[in-house]
């Protein structure tokens, strides 16, 4: 059985993101390699993240640059580290090219971005990236973000709980599985 290539989205649209370039044994790979793949990626955000008609080089470009000074940035919270000039520069830089303001949704604990001046569709999607990561890295009340470090996984999550240590059950149980392998692996050649 295939595994849906975008199957762990749907946590945070920031952390999805920074998720974009996903660890595959301990090397990094970009999921997001060409414009095609971006679209895919907007189609599967397509119920939280407005979704450009056409997705070409002039928004991938762009697009990259936020989610690499993104990613720098929730690694860096992760870790519990000073967040990198750099990367804030990049994403303040992005927050003052996109503006937006804060609206009320339908539905009571959302809220809604719109630009102040209407560019278009990739210019709203940049700016509601931006002004979610603010949001998440700048929010008193919410835990920070995790990175989960079971074999094969390496994904960025938010903690459901204090003691948290991985992103869902399966990397606990995949984690748990290769200490005890390895605690007896050292006994059997002891």
């Amino acid at each position: 059985m295939a595994v849906d290539r975008w199957s762990w989205l749907g946590d945070h649209p920031a952390i999805d993101l920074a998720n974009t370039v996903r660890r595959r044994g301990m090397q990094y790979v970009d999921l997001l390699a060409t414009p095609d793949d971006l679209a895919e990626w907007l189609d599967h955000e397509a119920d939280r993240l407005p979704r450009p008609e056409t997705v070409g080089n002039d928004l991938f470009g762009p697009f990259l640059e936020l989610r690499d000074a993104t990613l720098e940035l929730m690694r860096a919270a992760a870790a519990g580290r000073r967040l990198p000039a750099r990367s804030r520069h990049k994403l303040n830089e992005f927050a003052l090219r996109y503006p937006v303001v804060l609206t009320l949704a339908a539905t009571a604990g959302t809220r809604t971005y719109r630009m102040l001046e209407a560019d278009d569709d990739a210019a709203q999607l940049l700016a509601e990236l931006t002004a979610v990561t603010i949001d998440l890295l700048s929010s008193p009340d919410l835990e920070r973000p995790a990175l989960c470090d079971a074999p094969g996984c390496g994904q960025l999550y938010r903690r459901g709980r204090p003691n948290q240590e991985w992103c869902n059950p399966h990397c606990g149980a995949r984690a748990r599985s290769e200490r005890h392998y390895l605690r007896t692996q050292g006994r059997a050649q002891g």
